[in-house]
């Protein structure tokens, strides 16, 4: 198989052929279900004795890449072949915040009163206390509400830390397009270069050390821009596998993978295989299951104690996961996604926003 250019667009920017015409759902879903697996494992052992390169972590690292890379390709597609800033984030929100509030409410008025240490008054008056304002939605330590203190690990929900990288990715696309920077060729490698010295100057730092992961966002942005130049071969993907493979072990992994991983994503994407491209027609799952399944792990940790094998730990809070992903998907997201479709007008008057000026208008319309 050699696929030449698969991200070649449409005239107006969009991925040709629609949603099911490449293997992203797919992918997505994969990588989804790579990270609930490394997270079981990591919370049933409390991260304790996890070296640097073992391979479970690596594999979670990995999806965690490529969701970014996929993530940092379709949200640029997305700005070129919208219309406007105010549709960009109108569809951006739409696409994130009403499910993440969602899980958020579950996490805070179901799991927690069920599963906290506290009594129900207690609870509540820490949930809303300072102490437990300033720490919602619990992200991490879950000390504060009397969240999972007897497990090996007590953070609530640590998947969660992506989420405003992302959005914060998103803030990047659109403003590098209205400063009108977004093809200029040199404007993602310098962005890369600023991501790589703050990531050199904080190694040490494990939170900070995360920063690199944007630069999967940045590569993915990057591979959409210059699609049309970039060619896809089984060739030059095995030669960037077996770099992977190679430096699995060494302390040039990591510079391996930002590498390697990208080209890979977006060349996995394009396989033409229909049992594939059609995978998320029942729905696109992997969003709900990302942001579901580490409070799932969670309780099921504690409320056995953490006696599970870690095959039923997996296997059990995947399933539990994908009930939670599909009600979010069918209940939620694709009911928030079906407004989308309203145009700048549309949206300025539910907004109550005032109109652009006409010059500011055709001013946007010809930078597009």
């Amino acid at each position: 198989m050699k696929t030449e250019h698969p991200g070649a667009v449409t005239e107006a920017g969009s991925i040709p052929g629609g949603r099911f015409s490449n293997n992203f759902d797919f992918l997505r879903f994969a990588a989804a279900a790579m990270i609930v697996v490394a997270h079981a494992y990591a919370l049933r052992l409390g991260y304790v004795g996890i070296g640097l390169y073992d391979p479970v972590m690596l594999m979670a690292q990995a999806g965690l890449a490529a969701l970014l890379v996929t993530s940092g390709y379709l949200i640029t597609a997305s700005w070129e072949s919208t219309a406007s800033p105010l549709r960009f984030a109108w569809k951006r929100s739409l696409r994130v915040i009403p499910a993440l509030v969602l899980v958020i409410l579950v996490t805070l008025f179901v799991i927690g009163p069920l599963m906290t240490s506290l009594s129900p008054g207690e609870y509540f008056a820490a949930l809303f206390s300072p102490a437990g304002l300033a720490t919602a939605p619990f992200f991490e330590d879950g000390s504060a509400i009397g969240l999972f203190q007897g497990n090996p690990w007590t953070y609530v929900n640590g998947s969660l830390w992506t989420i405003p990288v992302e959005v914060m990715m998103y803030g990047v696309v659109a403003a590098l397009g209205i400063a009108g920077l977004l093809h200029r060729w040199g404007a993602i490698p310098a962005l890369a270069a600023v991501n790589i010295l703050v990531w050199i100057y904080w190694f040490d730092d494990p939170r900070m050390a995360k920063v690199r992961f944007t630069l999967y966002f940045l590569a993915g942005a990057y591979l959409y821009l210059h699609r049309e130049r970039i060619a896809y071969r089984p060739v030059v993907a095995g030669v960037l596998l077996l770099l992977l493979g190679l430096s699995a072990m060494t302390p040039y992994l990591t510079v391996a993978a930002v590498i390697a991983i990208p080209y890979l994503t977006i060349y996995a994407a394009h396989i033409p295989v229909p049992s594939l491209s059609t995978f998320g027609r029942p729905g696109d799952f992997s969003y709900g299951i990302y942001i579901y399944h580490y409070p799932i792990q969670q309780v099921l940790i504690q409320t056995t104690a953490n006696t599970l094998h870690l095959a039923v730990l997996c296997g059990v809070s995947f399933l539990a996961t994908f009930v939670l992903a599909f009600f979010s998907w069918h209940a939620v997201e694709k009911r928030a996604l079906a407004a989308k479709s309203l145009g700048t007008d549309d949206l300025r008057r539910k907004l109550r926003l005032p109109s652009l000026p006409e010059s500011l208008t055709a001013w946007w319309i010809a930078r597009k």
